[in-house]
């Protein structure tokens, strides 16, 4: 999403009328199996916004998309002119509606024998964090663009990037989504590898803009897409360690892209946040220690020797999210006496309190860093 340089413009005479919006449907998820807010704004993916209205507006392959939470409800609604067929099975899949585990499950049929307090916190006061499911080639760029950054700092980058290229712009209808912005699929890898080092930089990539330069042409040069989609059948060793062989890429930023695009739930990307979590929480042996291999597959065996090795990845994202600071409050909240009202209220006004929360609080947790 970019700001519209085509803003102001209304119908002139002689126009065909603009078509009425599409019609806003019910994905059919409650909010105990999804919440927006820390699920697409928890640096999984850097292609969503909310806007001031409350209303997310996101790109997935060729169609743009509103989301908006309706008391226990979700509801969506596809912007683009001549929308894909798969359009909305493309969303439900981006969401992993049909992946995966509902948190509050863990809690709720005693699936854990002794989950930790940090856990059984984020899970109750934020049931609904689901793990994304992100193109690959996508994935693999904003990765390597996340680190060392912030979530605001690499959406802007990867929009500018997307923006680039004009003939990649969505059609929309004016009326159906916000006139501030246009919308763009990402870029091919053939896109990516005809951008210079100076373009890229101009595109605010920085430093980091050598990196893509030769990520594309190797991307390019193993067969694009088809490399990439190739690793899906792969055991996790062997697809770490092809990823691995790509510039801008270690066992951190792999991790990332194993979990977020490949559906390998068992994977921790650990981090420095990751890192901090596990000497605060989980494993105090390793208190005062910098992350090392050794370090890392230890918070790793430990994430699984405490929630399972199936849907680690998903318990890790659950604490992730418990620790912005946004989230972090509305746990806080739900842990005090007042916090009834977030308990005890009609679903209606307990989505409008916690999606308020997170909006006025955007700001401050967007600038976070991720992913380190």
């Amino acid at each position: 999403l970019v700001p519209s340089r085509m803003h102001g413009l209304g119908s002139h005479a002689g126009m065909a009328p603009a078509l009425p919006p599409p019609a806003w449907r019910d994905l059919g998820a409650s909010a105990a199996r999804l919440r927006l807010a820390p699920t697409l704004l928890s640096g999984m993916s850097f292609r969503w916004k909310q806007r001031v209205d409350g209303i997310f507006e996101g790109v997935l392959g060729t169609d743009a998309y509103e989301l908006k939470e309706i008391a226990d409800a979700v509801h969506f609604r596809v912007l683009s002119k001549r929308p894909s067929p798969d359009a909305e099975a493309r969303l439900r899949a981006h969401l992993s509606l049909g992946r995966g585990v509902d948190v509050c499950s863990w809690l709720d049929q005693q699936l854990l024998s002794d989950p930790p307090a940090c856990f059984a916190k984020a899970a109750a006061a934020l049931g609904g964090v689901r793990v994304l499911n992100v193109e690959k080639l996508e994935s693999v760029v904003a990765f390597i663009g996340s680190a060392n950054n912030n979530i605001k700092r690499n959406m802007q980058m990867v929009e500018s990037l997307c923006a680039h290229f004009p003939e990649s712009r969505i059609e929309t209808e004016d009326s159906h989504c916000s006139k501030t912005a246009l919308h763009f699929r990402f870029p091919t890898v053939e896109q990516l590898a005809s951008l210079s080092e100076k373009t890229l930089w101009e595109l605010g990539w920085g430093y980091r803009a050598p990196r893509l330069h030769r990520l594309a042409r190797e991307l390019s040069e193993r067969g694009g897409v088809e490399f990439l989609e190739a690793l899906s059948v792969l055991p996790e060793v062997e697809a770490r360690a092809k990823l691995c062989e790509l510039s801008g890429i270690g066992r951190k930023v792999a991790d990332c892209i194993l979990l977020f695009s490949y559906g390998r739930d068992s994977v921790v990307p650990v981090d420095t946040h990751c890192l901090q979590i596990a000497q605060k929480r989980l494993l105090p042996s390793i208190r005062g220690l910098s992350l090392s291999a050794g370090v890392y597959q230890k918070i790793v065996d430990r994430f699984h020797e405490i929630f399972g090795k199936e849907f680690a990845g998903w318990a890790f994202m659950v604490m992730f999210v418990g620790e912005l600071s946004d989230f972090r409050k509305v746990i806080e909240a739900r842990a005090q006496t007042k916090s009834n009202i977030l308990i005890e209220a009609p679903a209606e006004i307990k989505s409008n309190l916690v999606e308020v929360s997170q909006r006025d609080n955007l700001s401050r947790w967007s600038n976070i860093t991720y992913w380190n």
